[in-house]
């Protein structure tokens, strides 16, 4: 289908790869070298400075073994430098005048020393030596390996992306698309493909080709009258194979090639958000301090949680907006929108300041989303929707895939506020790419469906105990936890026991990965072999037993164990419980619009991802780390249970659900 544009973008991007993996091992390579000179000049520093207040002291007429004082200053300087091991005055007779040491530091380890001597009147009198752990020099090396290696792939990913872009501007369209009517046809498939609306040499030998099918399908369709006509049964069977064999009536489901063009500004729109998620919480108590009897933890989590619920509320009312405004017109508010949150955030000076542009973000991409959305649903229908739709799954899942890991290494390097200002930037450019990556002919004036869900809506759609203990036993406890451990709990954890935030986003990119890995496979096969309550039970579970992994390992593993196996565990039931949404919809509520069942479905799933950090943080602030994993393991375990009951009920043989 695309053996055109495929190794061309296969080509430009080994050629872009192999200059990004010279230019990162020449980077590399300089990192290693300049580092232990580096580490060697700080410590001569540590170590002068030192020697220079035992001179002074000498020099009033204190002898260097009656020098009092010293452990602390050794203690002051360990701590301005805490990447030392140890810290020691040693006299010339051999004797220890002070000593500090870290707690962290490992016996039988060999060390790097750098020792500066004590001279009193030309004459070695003492020395200060400054213990330098190869761990240190190993722990750095291996971290910029690390580092190097997810820039490495988010670079990849964005090249993908931007060359997927480049493919789908006007000319790229042309292209593709008489690549595809050549190859279908060479594979003897003469189904009609999406209309190309692109000017120029390609796209006039596409609709010549669209002209020649169209008048084949008419020349079809009028030798099949003219059999049946004929009233003769082996003639129309015939036509009919004919027919069947080069698929020429079929419709063909590949949604219209000017929708791909939507998940370039998609991705960078959410490229933007998640380079955000590994430093929020620990930004958040820098500016935070308790106030009206709510634990530093809870306030902590108000922002998250602010921006879960404007989110969460918004995006069942935002649908009627985007038709009146325009989908198009409707997105680009929305990126601006949260391009003043991004920004504003960067300046922010107290809690209440970070409330108010974290809302501001929150309604731009709960904008972003919806308008997406609906512009991919007003340019699919029934055959082809469900393609369409993996657009904005597939650029909510790469973003998600690089966005923590590169925040956390911006975050360490430039600083907190300077990665907002990126994310503002982000989403400036995903702004300017909308121009060409969202056509005008996709933005129909027409209402999709009911503007919004009412009460009385959600109430009977909630009404039915099938579709109630699916959404609140499932939907709601599988975004409650999501949001309670990967956007919440494990950074703040980890940033409280001392882990950068390049470590913190490497750990949460975890979850994205086993997404982008199993997501395609489960719903290949669940679409296959159906039960899909099995996955979804499976899904619950694996969830809820995923909070055992910090009670049991030490961090970083046990929070890495946790996050890649929820990752695994929402993969399965991600897309076999929406499926559930519509079977049980169409079942239990014929007279209901699928899009609105589907409305309701993501309220409620939403609401879970408000609830998670609030509920987290309560029990956090009270009960402790261990206390906050067993709550929210155990809310996704009820979850689970109260299915078990409602499958049980129906039951437990109907393979796409319980009645």
């Amino acid at each position: 289908m695309r053996r055109l544009d495929r190794p061309l973008l296969v080509i430009l991007a080994v050629m872009l790869m192999a200059a990004l993996l010279f230019i990162s091992w020449r980077a590399l390579d300089s990192a290693e070298r300049l580092l232990l000179p580096e580490l060697d000049r700080k410590a001569s520093v540590i170590g002068k400075s030192v020697s220079s207040l035992l001179q002074e002291a000498v020099d009033l007429g204190i002898p260097l073994a009656e020098v009092v004082g010293a452990d602390a200053v050794l203690d002051e300087q360990l701590k301005a430098s805490p990447e030392f091991s140890s810290i020691e005055i040693r006299l010339a007779s051999g004797a220890i005048l002070a000593q500090a040491k870290s707690p962290t530091t490992k016996a039988g380890v060999d060390p790097l020393q750098v020792e500066t001597p004590v001279l009193v009147q030309g004459e070695e009198q003492a020395k200060v030596t400054v213990v330098i752990p190869r761990s240190l020099i190993e722990r750095t090396v291996r971290n910029i390996w690390l580092d190097v290696a997810i820039v490495l792939l988010a670079s990849m990913l964005v090249t993908f992306e931007m060359l997927a872009m480049v493919f789908n501007s006007e000319t790229g369209r042309a292209l593709r698309g008489l690549g595809q009517r050549l190859v279908s046809i060479g594979r003897g498939d003469l189904r009609l493909h999406a209309k190309v609306d692109a000017a120029g040499a390609f796209g006039e030998a596409a609709r010549m080709l669209d002209h020649r099918l169209e008048a084949l399908g008419e020349r079809q369709k009028e030798l099949l009258g003219r059999a049946e006509a004929q009233r003769d049964p082996e003639l129309v069977e015939e036509v009919r194979q004919l027919d069947q064999r080069f698929q020429i009536s079929t419709p063909r489901e590949d949604p219209p090639p000017t929708l791909a063009a939507i998940r370039a500004p998609l991705f960078l729109f959410f490229f933007a958000e998640e380079l955000t998620r590994p430093f929020l919480p620990s930004f958040i108590s820098t500016l935070a301090s308790p106030f009206a009897g709510l634990s530093r933890e809870v306030v902590i989590s108000l922002p998250i949680v602010l921006f879960m619920a404007i989110v969460a509320v918004l995006q069942p009312f935002l649908n009627g907006f985007t038709e009146r405004v325009g989908r198009r017109r409707a997105l680009r508010i929305g990126i601006v929108v949260a391009v003043i949150g991004f920004a504003g955030s960067a300046y922010v000076g107290d809690l209440l300041q970070l409330l108010i542009f974290r809302s501001c973000t929150a309604v731009g991409y709960a904008l972003v989303f919806v308008s997406a959305q609906g512009a991919i649903i007003d340019g699919t229908d029934r055959l082809n929707r469900a393609r369409g739709l993996s657009i904005l799954v597939a650029s909510i899942f790469v973003a998600a895939l690089c966005g923590p890991p590169v925040g956390g290494i911006l975050a360490d390097r430039l600083g907190e506020r300077e990665t907002f200002l990126v994310s503002a930037t982000l989403a400036l450019l995903a702004l300017a790419v909308t121009r060409f990556a969202m056509p005008q002919e996709i933005r129909r004036d027409r209402l999709s469906g009911p503007a919004r869900p009412s009460l009385s809506l959600i109430l009977k759609v909630l009404s039915k105990p099938a579709m109630a203990l699916l959404l609140f036993g499932c939907a709601f406890p599988a975004k409650l936890i999501l949001a309670a451990l990967v956007f919440y709990l494990v950074p703040l954890s980890m940033a409280d026991s001392g882990f950068d935030q390049a470590a913190i986003g490497r750990v949460l990119t975890l979850y994205a990965l086993a997404m982008i890995i199993l997501v395609p496979t489960v719903s290949r096969f669940s679409d296959r072999m159906g039960y899909r309550p099995t996955f979804v039970l499976l899904g619950a579970v694996l969830s809820a037993t995923a909070v055992v992994h910090p009670l049991i390992w030490s961090e970083p593993w046990g929070e890495a164990a946790m996050v890649l196996q929820l990752g695994f565990a929402q993969a399965l039931s991600i897309t076999p419980q929406s499926a559930l949404v519509g079977e049980l919809g169409r079942r239990h509520l014929p007279d209901i619009p699928e899009g609105m069942v589907y409305g309701v479905f993501r309220l409620v799933e939403r609401s879970g991802n408000a609830v998670g950090p609030a509920l987290t943080a309560v029990v956090l602030g009270a009960y402790g780390l261990n206390m906050a994993l067993i709550v929210v393991g155990g809310v996704s375990a009820l979850g689970a249970l109260l299915y078990v009951f409602a499958a049980g009920m129906g039951g437990g043989r109907n393979r796409s659900g319980p009645v």
